[in-house]
């Protein structure tokens, strides 16, 4: 195994050893062992593999967090059946994938790999509308209602979407240090923007 000698615009992914390290992961984080493969071949990028060890720590808590609110907002469970485990583990998913993307610097290849896949099976299923709730005060509300207003001005079949994974960016950016944040934040964006969209 030898560190990546790599041109400047070339991808980590085209590298045979890691695009296989890559495969063998899909679905799931690195283990402790093909981090250190991973580091042996692209020693650089140290800030990212403790960047995705952070995001492995906190990830169940932060979908947790996400699906218990969404869940509070729209009315799955009316509708679908094991509703809240299937959610569990497209979000899972899709920020296990986000931080491959990370770790690779690559974009394309999370967009590729998952998401088109992923908004096209989405797109198959009806959501249901969002429930109302009377609070009997403002702080028994959801965090981010911006998030909520945003959603209000999407095409109802978007919504639920749309605030799934706007929540999964900013329950994360509760809980992972700034720099983490920094190196997830575009990949989980580019989540928003395509399993959201039209």
């Amino acid at each position: 195994m030898s560190t990546l000698n790599t041109p400047p615009n070339a991808k980590l992914r085209d590298n045979p050893e890691l695009a296989q390290l890559f495969r063998v992961a899909e679905s799931r984080h690195f283990t402790d062992t093909e981090f250190k493969q991973y580091l042996a071949l692209a020693p650089e990028y140290a800030d990212r593999v403790a960047a995705a060890q952070d995001i492995m720590a906190h990830e169940l808590t932060v979908v947790t967090t996400t699906i218990k609110q969404v869940f509070f907002l729209y009315p799955f469970s009316k509708y679908h059946e094991f509703p809240k485990d299937k959610c569990i583990r497209d979000v899972s998913y899709v920020s296990a994938y986000a931080t491959h993307s990370m770790l690779m610097d690559d974009p394309d290849w999370f967009r590729d790999k998952l998401l088109i896949w992923l908004k096209t099976i989405l797109q198959a299923f009806s959501y249901p509308a969002r429930e109302e709730r009377q609070l009997e005060t403002p702080s028994q509300g959801l965090p981010y209602p911006e998030i909520t207003a945003r959603a209000d001005t999407l095409p109802k079949r978007r919504r639920a979407v749309y605030e799934t994974y706007a929540r999964l960016i900013m329950n994360y950016k509760e809980v992972l240090s700034p720099k983490t944040f920094a190196l997830i934040q575009p990949h989980l964006q580019l989540a928003v923007d395509i399993l959201a969209s039209d």
